[in-house]
């Protein structure tokens, strides 16, 4: 495994780590890099080369989606790195003057949503030379990344910190120190010294002094008594060494620093918080600008199913960004990987691909799916009546039918969004949901309910209210329809029903100017528009249906939930319980049950769970061996019979063998090899065990451990 693809084990945060398999085997290795992607269920009707071809689908699908949300996420947050930036880069140039002593600047960044993301984004910032502070004068800022693993002691904080700014430079490595003559690697004035160092090597008549910025992530964590003296220990060397402490903090309440530390330690400390924007407005945004924005047009539309796992999934379990990309990525990994048909999905494989043999299932699977003006009346008819230029024709089309209709759904719910927003503003309720997030979830509702064609009663209310408006209200709307088709993209602003449609809200605009004080006139106008308004978007809100819409749309293909938040405890104790489930037996016939193990020829470490299991609250350590020795013991009686057995239906030689002069080795193996070999293995199984989280040690009995998993039905 690469150093790149190391799991960090130290990291508090997760749960579990996925370790993935390196098979020894090259043979293996190759055929695993011949086929990157996922073998499909219905392999059957796939073709040579299908997997590669889908997993370069697969890859511009989601490199197209990720780009787009990675420039939304930036827009969101944008205006919040640049203020910290700023307040960082400002805080030992902007003091307060008449101070009885300095103040350590420390700024709190309430970041639940974003994650690392933002604050990746503010340490580029950060680091960057040509981010000034006004007149001309340009700072640059060293910034080091810690943890709570790294504040364990005050002791090691210290030389943490110092670490993470000494090894990024090079200005000390021409010095030659003593040890003699030298400060420890935990004392502030090394660091001190360092920094003098660094100041007099990169001075700049147009630059100021650089700062020193600690980002403490998840700063929750850390214990309050270490970073009380680490504040005090910085604040005494404020003046001598520029540090800027930047905390990450996920609770939503600004006062945490006030309710956790001393009024002591506030007295030294100067606090700026930063609420980073967060919250369902976050998934609204990702969610509309991807795949209900006519200025985007994804690959693959994600369904209702999905997009419904994962508002629930956002709003009660992980309110991040990270978790919308992992659960949008899975949800294209599964489209691309289950039906060879996605091969499709980007461009049609040429004739020359499909008209060979490996192709034919693949081809047979595309014919039958083609919805054809004349319905052949047999498999043969339905070959001998394409070819394969028509079928490429036809998965064209219905390529190019597909994105027009899910074309047409941005365009209509973006005017039910308009005429949505607008009622808002001006008063109304409108309709049952609201646009804006601050409210309620149900925005991203809505975006379920037009995928699945439930916004029919809303259009007719939208046509209701839209015929009870004022004459102001009137021409507030049909500005704001004008202003959207106008800033559409050309090439969909040009289409004929586009055109339509804007040549119809400027003639009811223009007319609705011209008779302002003509009652009847205005209300036969909201009439036209309302009945215009409900005809234009019950023609847009459609189903996406068609032709193969199941290669371009995911529909109401459920979420694999499996694979975002797998059953930990569950798998454990089924690898623990029975793992011969979990190897593959040659002896074994596919399709048959395995027949179950005696619990003799189960591992050292399951036979002692099983043990385990048998026993109470608290479990006596010598029992618990003698147990798994009377196990052991018959585990090698049954061992002696099979090798008996094996030996005696040997066929026979003349002269004496060399089996029958010398004996097993378990057999003339000595007694007392025995007994340290049975103590080393349940030493062993036991430490897995401990290791695995199931004991727990107490300090009343030494030869007693306690056990922490009770109520385990499926024990035998």
């Amino acid at each position: 495994m690469e150093d790149g693809l190391l799991p960090n084990l130290d990291d508090i945060n997760k749960k579990a780590f996925c370790i993935p398999y390196n098979p020894i085997d090259t043979g293996e290795q190759t055929r695993q890099q011949e086929h990157p992607f996922p073998t499909s269920p219905y392999k059957g009707r796939d073709f040579a080369g299908g997997q590669d071809l889908r997993f370069v689908a697969y890859r511009a699908a989601w490199t197209k989606c990720l780009e787009r949300m990675k420039s939304i996420i930036h827009e969101l947050h944008e205006p919040s790195s640049k203020a910290v930036v700023q307040e960082v880069k400002a805080s030992y140039h902007n003091v307060l003057p008449g101070l009885p002593y300095p103040e350590l600047p420390v700024v709190t960044v309430i970041n639940p949503a974003f994650g690392s993301t933002f604050l990746n984004r503010v340490t580029v910032e950060l680091e960057d030379d040509e981010q000034s502070l006004g007149s001309g004068l340009v700072t640059k800022s060293h910034v080091t990344h810690l943890y709570a693993t790294d504040f364990t002691n005050l002791q090691t904080g210290i030389r943490s910190m110092i670490a993470g700014f000494v090894e990024k430079s090079d200005i000390l490595d021409h010095v030659k120190r003593k040890p003699s003559t030298s400060l420890a690697n935990y004392d502030i004035k090394y660091l001190v010294a360092w920094y003098k160092a660094l100041v007099q090597s990169a001075h700049s008549d147009n630059g100021l002094p650089p700062n020193l910025v600690v980002v403490l992530h998840d700063f929750e964590q850390f214990d309050p008594l270490v970073m009380q003296d680490i504040f005090y220990i910085c604040s005494t060397q404020a003046t001598q060494l520029p540090i800027i402490f930047l905390l990450s903090l996920s609770s939503p309440s600004p006062n945490y620093m006030h309710d956790t530390y001393p009024r002591s330690t506030m007295t030294l400390l100067r606090i700026r918080n930063f609420i980073i924007p967060s919250g369902i407005r976050i998934l609204q945004e990702i969610l509309l600008k991807t795949f209900f924005d006519v200025d985007f047009e994804p690959n693959v539309m994600i369904g209702p199913a999905a997009l419904e796992y994962l508002v629930d999934y956002f709003t009660r379990y992980n309110s991040s960004t990270d978790a919308v990309l992992t659960i949008l990525q899975l949800t294209h990994l599964k489209h691309f990987s289950s039906d060879p048909l996605a091969a499709v999905v980007q461009t049609t494989p040429p004739t020359d691909v499909l008209s060979l043999p490996g192709s034919f299932e693949f081809l047979d699977a595309l014919i039958a799916r083609l919805s054809l003006q004349t319905q052949p009346t047999s498999e043969v008819d339905a070959w001998s009546s394409q070819t394969l230029s028509s079928v490429v024709t036809a998965v064209d089309q219905a390529r190019t039918e597909f994105y027009k209709q899910a074309r047409n759904l941005r365009i209509g719910f973006g005017v039910m969004l308009q005429i949505q927003g607008l009622l808002e503003k001006q008063g109304h309720k409108g309709l049952g949901w609201s646009s804006n997030p601050d409210k309620s979830d149900g925005f991203c509702l809505a975006m379920i309910d037009v995928l699945r064609g439930n916004l029919a009663g809303d259009v007719k209310l939208l046509g209701v209210l839209t015929r009870k408006l004022r004459l102001d209200e009137l021409l507030s709307l049909l500005e704001e329809l004008h202003s959207y088709f106008h800033d559409m993209p050309t090439r969909i602003r040009s289409q004929e029903k586009e055109q339509e449609a804007r040549t119809h809200i400027i003639y009811l605009r223009s007319r609705l100017s011209s008779d302002s004080e003509n009652t009847s006139s205005t209300s036969e106008i909201a009439k036209r528009l309302s009945e215009w308004l409900t005809t234009y978007l019950t023609s847009k809100l459609t189903l996406l249906e068609g032709d193969f819409w199941d290669v371009w749309y995911t529909g109401e293909s459920p979420f694999p939930s499996e694979l975002l938040n797998p059953s930990n405890r569950a798998s454990l104790l089924a690898g623990l319980l029975r793992p011969h489930d979990y190897s593959e037996s040659l002896m074994q016939r596919p399709g048959t049950v395995p027949e179950a193990k005696s619990l003799w020829e189960l591992p050292d470490t399951s036979i002692l769970f099983k043990r385990y299991l048998d026993s109470g609250k608290m479990i006596n350590v010598y029992d618990w061996f003698e147990s798994f020795q009377s196990v052991l013991e018959t585990q090698r009686t049954q061992l002696k019979a099979l090798d008996g057995r094996a030996q005696s239906q040997s066929p026979r030689k003349r002269g004496r063998s060399k089996a029958t002069q010398q004996q097993p080795v378990e057999i003339l193996e000595d007694e007392e090899k025995w007994k340290i070999q049975v103590q080393a293995r349940f030493i062993r199984a036991m430490h897995e065990l401990d290791y695995l989280g199931f004991i727990k040690h107490t300090g009343r009995k030494a030869d007693h451990v306690l056990r922490t998993v009770f109520d385990i039905d499926d024990a035998e």
